[in-house]
């Protein structure tokens, strides 16, 4: 199993509020800079993150579109620990059950709680040997994820229990 280690921080919008969950379903955008076998290259995509957490549990399931020409079949699926702590909630996640073996590292940065909504940038490394079609290939990748929370519903989701 590789680790993917979250640092999730979210602020409180005033002194003495509930620290906003972090349980919903979030969209947004993802802009890369990729080396391809020693070939740099760059790529954006749409992307679909839903996310339960739930007391100290963290699950986060990612899919991208089916129009996107990187569209994945199957979520990627994450679980982990959060903690919260005045106003701020940091924790990790690992990876489980991945269709192809690769490691990723994402970092939350700070989570806005603004006019109700909640939204975050993340940055991310990934790297493979086994990309389906790209199998002995090495790929790494830097990224940049804007999410903005669509729904703070509790999301239907495959989780790694």
């Amino acid at each position: 199993m590789r680790w993917i280690v979250l640092a999730l921080m979210a602020l409180s919008t005033a002194a003495g509020a509930e620290t906003p969950s972090l349980t919903g379903t979030y969209s947004g955008i993802v802009a890369c800079d990729r080396t391809d076998d020693g070939r740099p290259g760059v790529f954006q995509l749409e992307l679909t993150i839903r996310v339960l957490h739930d007391g100290t549990d963290l699950h986060l399931a990612t899919w991208t579109p089916e129009n996107e020409p990187l569209a994945r079949h199957t979520p990627s699926l994450y679980a982990g620990k959060a903690v919260v702590a005045d106003g701020r909630v940091s924790g990790y996640a690992q990876t489980c059950r991945p269709d192809f073996e690769y490691s990723e590292t994402l970092r939350i940065l700070p989570a806005l709680a603004e006019d109700g909504g909640l939204s975050f940038a993340a940055d991310t490394i990934f790297v493979t040997e086994a990309l389906p079609g790209r199998e002995g290939q090495l790929i790494t990748e830097s990224c940049r994820w804007v999410m903005t929370r669509q729904s703070a519903q509790t999301p239907e989701m495959e989780t790694c229990d």
